[in-house]
């Protein structure tokens, strides 16, 4: 009996142990899959396949952005300086260039100028005291026989004495006498007259300059201009 034991020992033990082992298999049994459970699988499938091709499709987008923005840099840089220089050579050849300031006009003996006119123009002398020979059609002309301290020059309007009908108190006039000496004068006022006033040829108490222009076509009327020297 005792030989039978020792025997039958070693199997007995292996497969009391095997038992022991596979009990818990033995025991448990897999829950049923009822259509929620299955509905749940399937549905956490789909999101993860779902999460796995939105993360793809983000690093390809990623991926494409950089791509692009590489080539884009790339394009700049090479075709800046080419696209640049033409464009540069547009603008220069469109845009005017700079002007000069004009010169102001040379003050010469027996000469006016009015600077903010442009105005330059020689100047004659008209020597009639009598006033009976007409004033020559062009030109302007001094009359030589105005009063003390008073230059008197007239000029036809229309005619170059036209511009004169736009001064403006405190514009300057610039007169070079026969002698070459340039005198600078401020106008101070402008009237109308009758062309039966002699008060405009009479003597002034001060350096005077006074221009002369017809106002009317008939002559009947004349635009005097009254500046003084500074």
């Amino acid at each position: 009996m005792a030989g039978l034991l020792r025997r039958w020992r070693a199997p007995l033990l292996g497969g009391i142990a095997v038992w022991l082992l596979s009990f818990p298999l033995i025991t448990s049994h897999p829950a049923a899959i009822t259509p929620a459970s299955a509905a749940h699988q399937v549905d956490g499938a789909a999101v993860e396949a779902g999460d796995h091709r939105l993360f793809a499709q983000r690093a390809r987008e990623e991926q494409a952005a950089l791509a692009a923005a590489q080539v884009l840099a790339a394009a700049a840089a090479t075709a800046m300086p080419v696209v640049a220089a033409p464009v540069a050579n547009a603008i220069a050849a469109v845009a005017p260039a700079p002007q000069k300031p004009a010169a102001a006009p040379v003050v010469r003996a027996n000469t006016i100028v009015i600077p903010r006119l442009g105005l330059s123009q020689p100047v004659g002398w008209y020597s009639d005291c009598l006033g009976r020979a007409p004033v020559p059609r062009w030109g302007a002309w001094r009359w030589g026989c105005a009063g003390v301290n008073n230059i008197y020059v007239m000029a036809h309007n229309p005619g170059v004495f036209t511009p004169i009908l736009t001064l403006r108190a405190g514009d300057i006039v610039r007169y070079g006498d026969p002698s070459g000496r340039i005198h600078t004068y401020r106008v101070s006022s402008t009237t109308i007259v009758s062309n039966t006033q002699m008060w405009p040829l009479g003597a002034t108490a001060s350096s005077t300059l006074t221009l002369q222009t017809c106002w009317t076509w008939d002559g009947t009327r004349d635009f005097i201009v009254r500046a003084l020297e500074i």
